[in-house]
């Protein structure tokens, strides 16, 4: 459990980081800034849900271990 725990551990610290880095770049390099449903602001939605489902897992993981 130790082991699972520790890989949630380190995907989360991975998702922070990816978010810390690409939602700057994604929101300069977006070709239609006036277009609130474009590409890049789909993927800065898709890294967010992935960050915060990483926290609940990491919740949960917590508390069982």
């Amino acid at each position: 459990m130790q082991v699972l725990s520790s890989v949630a551990i380190n995907a989360l610290l991975f998702a922070s980081l990816l978010l810390v880095v690409g939602v700057p770049v994604l929101y300069m390099t977006q070709s239609d800034p006036s277009d609130r449903r474009n590409g890049e602001i789909k993927k800065i939605e898709i890294l967010g849900g992935v960050w915060f489902h990483l926290v609940l897992i990491n919740g949960l993981l917590d508390f069982l271990v």
